[in-house]
């Protein structure tokens, strides 16, 4: 009988055992066990450069802005978001012009869950029902921000279940006979203790806002 065989596989499979038990051991005087993959912090995100930044101009309503590098700009509804949805006071006859959405995410370990910036157009509204299409959130007090040289009321709307969910800040303005008017929502998701992320933070939700103003700062109104 030949034993060779089963001879040279014993000393294999107890180094193979003693190698399991010893990493065992270590993890177990270490005090600490693998994190799930699922709850590992991403790595810092590197910000797309594409598509470049480049400027949208609608000849209809004389009014150009610039769409920031990394985000894709659509010029109809339901295609990168629903626009009645995030937009809750605008009117029947409100023409959605155009929406730039983020095409990445700057905080992956975050709640954060999407920005998107529209830029509609109310035609024959009164300049009182203009501005009241930005103050839906009670206590219904608004300020004025300028906007390509033109005064705006600002005002804002939030909605969500556990957590607010949607933050949208409004901008109207009465202007060649409509109301025109910016949307810059940003939105997240709650749980985020359960999905092994982190609330968004102040200081995340701020530099995303920055990304919205800098979109309102490129705002121009063509001169007739």
């Amino acid at each position: 009988m030949n034993l060779r065989p089963i001879t040279l596989c014993v000393p294999v499979a107890l180094m193979a055992v003693l190698t399991t038990l010893a990493c065992a051991a270590q993890t177990k005087s270490s005090g600490s066990e693998p994190v799930p993959p699922l709850l590992r912090p991403k790595p810092p995100v590197v910000e797309p450069t594409m598509p470049p930044a480049h400027p949208f101009h609608d000849g209809r309503y004389g009014i150009t802005f610039t769409v920031p590098a990394a985000w894709e700009l659509n010029r109809k509804d339901a295609e990168v978001s629903t626009f009645n949805l995030d937009a809750r006071s605008v009117a029947r006859t409100t023409q959605l012009r155009a929406v730039a959405s983020i095409s990445f995410n700057p905080h992956p370990n975050s709640t954060f869950s999407g920005a998107l910036f529209y830029f509609s157009v109310t035609p024959h509204l009164t300049p009182a029902e203009c501005s009241s299409q930005a103050t839906i959130q009670a206590p219904r007090t608004a300020s004025t921000a300028q906007i390509g040289g033109i005064p705006f009321t600002h005002g804002y709307d939030e909605h969500g279940g556990i957590c607010t969910e949607s933050r949208d800040e409004i901008y109207t303005t009465a202007h060649n006979n409509s109301c025109y008017r910016f949307d810059a929502v940003i939105n997240t998701f709650c749980g985020g203790d359960v999905s092994g992320v982190q609330d968004i933070s102040p200081r995340e939700l701020d530099s995303v806002r920055k990304r919205m103003q800098k979109i309102l700062d490129s705002v121009h109104f063509d001169t007739n």
